[in-house]
């Protein structure tokens, strides 16, 4: 019977060698994991090559002392299986029924001495693999090809599935030249013990491994050699490969080593390259094909496709595949797994199942290595490295939608009663091995976990039977964090707070969902709705609000005894958004006046501040001005009981417009001019939008409109466009809307600057669809319209005729009285006289019903226009002149020069070129000589004509 004690011979068999004296067994030079028992057994059986061995006598051979049960035979025998079938077609081992196995393949001896125990007999360094084909990747090869032109060591960093050992074989490719004794590719992921990491650093290179001291036998294989060393997948062998490292470092002064790693190595003179993503398209932009493509995600992605059928890119798939690559956080493993299922589910379905994560990331490439061949396997091999309280805080943080802090890592870490001190000791561990990103903004720090390790730490967290306890702490931290939010709105500068919390608005989101899904936890969920409001403001994003206030007053009702302050806070939100619907719901002043009440009966400032303002701005909307100045009274009055003088400001601000539509356009003015130069300070501040918009861009736009009525339109444009620049500035969509749709847009088509309003448009339309803000769509396209109509286009005065039907129908009536007369004046130049007329008579019946005495001479001005194509040129005349005299009386200058325009036209044409001179002397000097508009222009031009006539007529007489 053999002995169970170990021999000095190596047993070759395919391209494995046994060696029982090391226990030791190498597939093609590097060591393979296995037990000792199943190491054992294969002693035997090698011994025995071709021969029937037992069950008794390997039981007895392997637990010669022991008592087992023939199952334990059966275990290890099955798991030797495994390891010498894999990615060989050899049995190996054959079960003999009724009598035990048999090794069936030809083995080969080797005596070897005792004072010299065999190991690796490579004679070569392996010979570099071919040169990979790299997209996207250019700018990262050529920095890395500078480091290692500076440095002797340099590690690739990154996650799983980057692409690190990619680039570091291109990198090689491409320094080849450089190295007269070229670049070995030494492949460490298949070495499971830190003790064998040197034996496969010495096969890879060649080293004959004759001593006990394999590291002392590759330094000196490698003396005076000037080459490149690649050490690829080094994160599972770190501790021992920084020994490693820093000895090969210090003995071959003339070897280059470029390492690939999940964390960096932490030699000596270490040079770390953290491989970011490939780049994606950003998520507001609508890319074409041709420009997509040119992102190196979107490149990878319709390759990777192409080589799996005839696929061609799309502008209609540009979106989505931009989509897919940005979900996929630009990782090219997983961009190159989803592409090659292109043709089984098409690019929209991806897109769906990608984002119900039914995609398995699987590319059954059988020959690929394991780690590759699913997204999956890589994240299970980074998590199987992990300590325990890594693990833990790992499947912690994947509760964050996105961006957390340190502060938040510590909240959630509560949860397993880690101190601050090991959370962040255990976070920047995660960090070092690229599970957790830092990034560094404005001297702050933010971590993220890529979409694919959220979602695997996730899943891990539910298996942990933690997901429920790590998502209530993040909702009640969520709470803390926005409930702190809206008490530091009156302290903080917007441009910071909106740092601290805009990136945070996917957590919101995560938390209210999983509150109002928990029977128990709706209140929570209405808690978090109220603390959310401020922020809904600031991004404008008001749909999203008004949906999910709406979600939470209905729970807060069927609960029963929901607090006052915050049913005031839901109920304000829910009347302001129902402001910014497209059609202005009936019950909007309703809303606004329980929201006054409700602040009365919580003895809350602010919220009947915030009722009275909305109340006032609703009734000047809808055409109440003179019940809307009312409110603004008791509004400004209560603010200065509380000494709240930027609500004063709004307050003034408000009453100035509703002033204006009425007709007092000297005391509007007067209030804007003085709040324009207390906020027309460079270094003025951005501030946090308190009554709908942000107040340097509402004293702007407020401003222009009376200037431009008041006879200052080129002023008028350029205070209009700083209003839209400071709202672009500020990033508020709506404070950025309503200075277009309400004002510049309006005011550069009124003064004839058709290619600003054009500009003005786009930019509306694109705010609509980065924010769709339903009661900007119905003026966007009238005016639209009205530019056409401008411009001459065709159909365009129809078209704007059923816009202004649909502008009403919304209940859109802030200026219709004025909107009407444009429709006229455009029926009426496009010869639609009829329509013109009934068009005009409902401007005039709605300028006395609103009392907007603002736009009456305009109304009176087209009016007389009508009468005079109608033939009534006493009437139009008329009409012509109490247009001149309702503007002048109320400080319209650039109504009544309009009026005069057409009034002395009409006169030049009858003869009666003094009396046109003069209309129109009259009206040109109420204006500065520095003035300069489209209107004012051919008003002057057209002076100089009737002079030149009048002095031709004096001359002949």
């Amino acid at each position: 019977m053999d002995s169970p004690e170990p021999d000095n011979k190596t047993y070759i068999f395919g391209p494995f060698r046994l060696l029982p004296r090391r226990q030791l067994l190498l597939r093609e030079g590097l060591p393979v994991r296995i037990g000792g028992r199943a190491l054992d057994i294969l002693t035997l059986l090698a011994r025995r090559s071709g021969q029937v061995v037992g069950k008794t006598e390997l039981l007895g051979f392997c637990w010669p002392s022991t008592f087992v049960h023939e199952s334990n035979l059966k275990v290890n025998i099955a798991a030797l299986r495994r390891v010498l079938s894999d990615g060989s077609a050899e049995p190996y081992i054959a079960t003999v029924a009724g009598r035990g196995y048999r090794f069936t393949a030809s083995v080969e001896v080797e005596q070897v001495e005792v004072s010299t125990p065999a190991r690796i007999v490579s004679t070569q360094a392996k010979p570099l693999l071919k040169r990979p084909k790299v997209i996207g990747r250019s700018d990262d090869i050529e920095r890395l090809v500078q480091k290692l032109a500076a440095a002797r060591c340099v590690t690739i960093v990154g996650p799983g599935g980057v692409g690190k050992t990619t680039i570091a074989l291109a990198v090689a490719h491409q320094v080849l030249a450089k190295y007269p004794h070229g670049a070995c590719f030494v492949d460490l992921s298949t070495v499971g013990d830190p003790q064998y990491a040197t034996a496969a650093i010495a096969a890879g290179v060649g080293a004959r491994q004759r001593s006990e001291d394999t590291l002392s036998e590759i330094i000196e294989l490698l003396h005076d050699r000037r080459m490149l060393l690649i050490l690829d997948n080094c994160e599972h062998l770190s501790s021992t490969m920084t020994a490693v490292v820093n000895r090969l470092l210090e003995s071959l002064p003339t070897v280059t080593l470029l390492a690939t790693s999940r964390e960096p190595l932490r030699t000596v003179s270490e040079h770390v390259y953290r491989l970011p993503s490939l780049d994606v398209p950003p998520a507001d932009r609508g890319l074409s094909a041709k420009n997509a493509i040119e992102f190196g995600a979107v490149h990878l992605f319709v390759t990777r496709a192409q080589e799996r059928g005839q696929y061609v890119l799309s502008d209609a798939d540009a979106p989505l595949v931009s989509a897919i690559c940005r979900r996929l956080d630009g990782i090219p493993l997983a961009i190159e797994l989803v592409a090659t299922k292109t043709f089984t589910f098409g690019v929209p379905t991806l897109l769906t199942m990608l984002e119900q994560k039914f995609l398995l990331l699987s590319n059954g490439e059988r020959m690929a290595p394991l780690r590759q061949q699913t997204l999956l396997a890589t994240l299970d091999w980074s998590y199987r490295l992990l300590s325990e309280d890594e693990a833990v805080l790992l499947r912690l943080l994947s509760v964050f939608a996105g961006a957390f802090r340190l502060q938040d890592a510590i909240a959630m870490s509560e949860a397993v009663a880690f101190d601050a001190t090991q959370t962040i000791d255990a976070l920047e561990r995660l960090t070092s091995k690229s599970l957790v990103y830092a990034d560094y903004q404005d001297g702050s720090i933010r971590y993220r976990l890529l979409e694919s390790t959220r979602a695997y730490a996730a899943e891990r967290l539910g298996d942990a039977g933690e997901r429920d306890s790590g998502l209530q702490r993040h909702a009640w931290h969520t709470l803390a964090l926005f409930e702190r939010a809206s008490e530091e709105l009156e302290t903080r500068e917007k441009r910071d707070w909106m740092a601290d919390y805009a990136d945070r608005v996917d957590d919101l989101r995560n938390a209210m969902s999983w509150s109002f899904g928990k029977t128990s936890q709706r209140m929570l969920g209405v808690r978090l709705t109220a603390a959310a409001i401020p922020l809904w403001y600031e991004l404008s994003s008001l749909s999203e609000m008004q949906s999910r206030v709406e979600r939470a007053l209905l729970a807060a009702r069927e609960l029963g005894d929901c607090p006052t302050d915050l049913t005031m806070k839901l109920i304000a939100a829910r009347a302001s958004g129902m402001s910014f619907a497209q059609h202005l719901a009936l019950g909007t002043e309703t809303a606004w006046n329980e929201c006054h009440a409700l602040g009365v009966e919580a003895n809350n400032v602010k919220y009947q501040l915030f009722g009275l303002w909305g109340l006032a701005a609703h009734l000047i909307y809808v055409g109440r001005p003179l019940e809307g100045i009312d409110r603004l009274h008791q509004f400004i009055a209560l603010a200065e009981t509380q000494a709240d003088w930027s609500a004063v400001d709004e307050g003034q601000r408000m009453m100035a417009l509703a002033e204006m539509y009425v007709g007092k356009i000297s005391s509007a003015r007067q209030r804007l001019e003085m709040l324009a130069t207390r906020y027309h300070r460079p270094s003025e501040p951005v501030r946090f939008a308190r009554f709908q918009a942000e107040r340097g861009v509402a004293i702007r736009c407020s401003l222009a409109l009376v200037l431009w009525v008041s006879g200052e339109p080129g002023r008028a444009m350029q205070v209009a466009r700083e209003a839209v620049e400071r709202a672009d500035a500020s990033g508020h969509v709506v404070s950025q809307s309503n200075a277009l749709a309400v004002f510049a847009i309006p005011i550069t088509l009124w003064s004839g600057d058709y290619e600003s309003c054009a500009r003005f448009l786009a930019m509306l339309e694109e705010n609509g669809r980065r924010e769709d803000i339903g009661i900007w769509r119905e003026f966007s396209r009238f005016f639209k319209s009205a530019l056409s109509a401008k411009l001459r286009g065709p159909g365009a005065a129809a078209e704007m005729k059923a816009r202004l039907g649909d502008l009403i129908a919304a209940r859109n009536l802030l200026r219709a009285p004025m909107h009407y007369s444009m429709v006229a004046e455009a029926l009426l130049d496009a010869g639609a006289l009829a329509d013109a007329r009934a068009v005009i008579d409902e401007a005039h019946a709605l300028a006395i019903k609103q009392v907007a005495h603002w736009c009456l001479p305009e109304i009176l001005r087209i009016a007389g226009l009508v009468e005079l194509h109608s033939g009534d040129a006493g009437r139009a005349e008329r009409l012509l002149r109490r247009s001149i005299k309702e503007a002048s009386a109320i400080g319209a200058l650039t109504l009544e020069l309009r009026a005069a325009l057409s009034l002395s036209a009409k006169l030049e044409g009858d003869g009666c070129i003094n009396r046109a001179l003069g209309i129109l002397e009259a009206s040109c000097g109420k204006f500065r000589q520095e003035d300069v508009f489209a209107e004012l222009r051919e008003a002057r031009a057209r002076l100089h004509v009737l002079r030149a006539a009048a002095g031709n007529a004096l001359s002949y007489a």
